[in-house]
């Protein structure tokens, strides 16, 4: 187990973080564009979503992007039975250490942190905090994970009391930290 405890990439991933807090919501006449994998961070990281979630080309920045069931992207062969759920990913240049999950917390004035886990491949835990959408549980999952040069911050919103906010909330986030990095 790996232990992150730098200032300095607390204040790195908060940056990049701002951008899940104040979603950008795509203009509605524009098609929607699903894509498998996006180079991010000026090339730095492949992002990967997990299976049945496709990234919104609308939604794309060099540093900032957002995720949703296929279907939504109008892809529907490629749902599968994947949770509904949005999930936005920040990247950021890495300068130092993972912040802790009680860091990030307190950084985005987010509550009741709970179930976090910390392996080689990042950290990931619950926490309350201002849902992005209606219809989506204040109650999250988030992560953070060290790829290469940069610093990705994950959040994924679902339902309440739905698979993206309870069981299967911890896998697919430490899916996209495992594909993300195998692929980069």
């Amino acid at each position: 187990m790996t232990t992150w405890t730098s200032k300095a990439a607390i204040a790195a991933l908060l940056m990049g973080l701002s951008a899940c807090d104040a979603l950008t919501v795509p203009e509605p006449d524009a098609a929607p564009v699903a894509l498998s994998q996006a180079k991010m961070a000026f090339g730095a990281v492949t992002l990967v979503p997990p299976r049945g979630y496709c990234i919104d080309k609308r939604s794309l920045r060099q540093n900032f992007a957002m995720m949703a069931r296929c279907d939504r992207l109008g892809v529907p062969s490629k749902a599968g039975d994947a949770p509904i759920g949005i999930i936005t990913a920040s990247f950021t240049t890495s300068r130092g250490s993972l912040p802790s999950p009680l860091d990030t917390a307190a950084a985005l004035n987010l509550a009741a942190v709970t179930d976090t886990v910390e392996t080689d491949d990042g950290v990931t835990f619950r926490a309350k905090g201002p849902a992005p959408a209606e219809g989506l549980s204040d109650t999250h999952w988030r992560g953070t994970s060290a790829i290469g040069s940069q610093i990705m911050g994950l959040a994924l919103y679902g339902e309440e009391d739905g698979r993206a906010t309870g069981r299967d909330g911890r896998q697919i986030l430490s899916s996209i930290m495992v594909a993300s990095k195998s692929d980069s």
